[in-house]
């Protein structure tokens, strides 16, 4: 495969990565505001037009790992690919439980409380981080996506297929059955890498790759575009509607897993593939691109820090009177603080090369 990054899947990544910034930024007083006001109203629509996000996020990886010019090494996979994943997500896990300890005062750091605090944290995913652990879910069963995609050799991968199935389902579910000390918290450690989640996030893995190596007609990429425009903001009048309503706030109908979410993932993803992969880019530009798009992953992972520390300060999207200016004003800084500081981290030895 040629390791010469796409600059139109480059720009995608970013405008993804902007995209779940925008939610989180959209979502900071869902909770603490009347769901009939203006300021909920505006919050909803950037928290459901930014919903691309993730589908994006997950196609491209499809895109790129589904290839078939990309030969499989199975320790390479899980020497590489997979262990980075988790080195990474087990040292943000940390990072984010002292985080919430600290900014509560309590218990004492360096108590036995503090770091039964700590495990018990890290015993479920903080709330963006279940991506990695869908994500190693996904490369985990990728060489068996890849066959069958690119070619058959059902054998080996039905080998390997059982024995992930015997670690990651039969295993948890058989140590389930019985009861032992801290049992919540070891299932919840055993369920990180959850069969449900990799096999529903499959499919925009499968899209990705369809989409990107498949052309389809200008018809049906329009009937896309129309789909995905209107279907994504009737989701976000519904909820819009419906959630003073029912007096809470209703987020169901844009998620990733609705008509609305497939297919305005899938018109942002065409746009980019069909369009702006046309602009002509010089060697400079494309170079700063490229740069960029390799820094997303870490600004991914370290940007709910830089929202809390932002909205502790009075920075987040009810520091104005007008919401519709504020929350890409606080994407901006959230977007800009992280990336600063995934440039600083790549510099530490060793370290930056395995947590962003």
């Amino acid at each position: 495969m040629n390791k010469k990054r796409i600059t139109w899947i480059e720009l995608l990544r970013i405008a993804a990565c902007i995209g779940v910034i925008g939610i989180h930024a959209g979502s900071q007083h869902f909770r603490d505001t009347p769901l009939d006001s203006s300021i909920w109203r505006i919050s909803n629509f950037y928290h459901g037009i930014n919903r691309f996000a993730v589908a994006s996020f997950i196609m491209i990886s499809g895109t790129l790992y589904l290839d078939g010019k990309r030969n499989w090494s199975l320790k390479k996979l899980w020497t590489r690919n997979i262990f980075q994943i988790a080195v990474a997500y087990v040292f943000w896990q940390i990072f984010y439980a002292v985080y919430r300890i600290v900014m509560a005062g309590k218990p004492a750091i360096g108590s036995v409380s503090f770091f039964k605090k700590i495990l018990i944290y890290c015993s479920e995913s903080y709330f963006h981080l279940w991506y990695l652990p869908m994500l190693a879910g996904l490369l985990i069963v990728t060489p068996l996506l890849w066959e069958i995609v690119n070619c058959e050799r059902s054998k080996k991968w039905e080998e390997y297929l059982i024995l992930m199935f015997l670690l990651i389902k039969i295993i948890p579910y058989t140590v389930n059955c019985f009861s032992f000390p801290l049992k919540e918290y070891v299932m919840n450690v055993m369920h990180t890498v959850q069969p449900g989640m990799v096999v529903d996030y499959a499919g925009y893995f499968i899209l990705g790759h369809y989409l990107s190596h498949y052309e389809i007609s200008r018809k049906l990429e329009r009937t896309i575009y129309i789909l995905g425009i209107s279907l994504i903001l009737a989701a976000i009048l519904l909820s819009q509607y419906m959630s003073p309503r029912v007096g809470r706030e209703l987020q169901s109908y844009y998620e990733n897993f609705t008509l609305a979410g497939f297919f305005w993932g899938s018109a942002i993803f065409l746009f980019f593939k069909n369009h702006v992969s046309k602009i002509h880019w010089s060697e400079k530009q494309e170079e700063i691109i490229c740069r960029l798009g390799g820094y997303t992953f870490g600004i991914y992972l370290i940007h709910a820090f830089f929202r809390d520390v932002l909205h502790r300060a009075g920075i987040d999207s009810m520091m104005i009177g007008n919401t519709v200016i504020a929350i890409p004003i606080v994407m901006v800084c959230i977007f800009g603080l992280s990336c600063l500081a995934v440039i600083l981290i790549k510099k530490i030895p060793v370290l930056g090369k395995w947590i962003v």
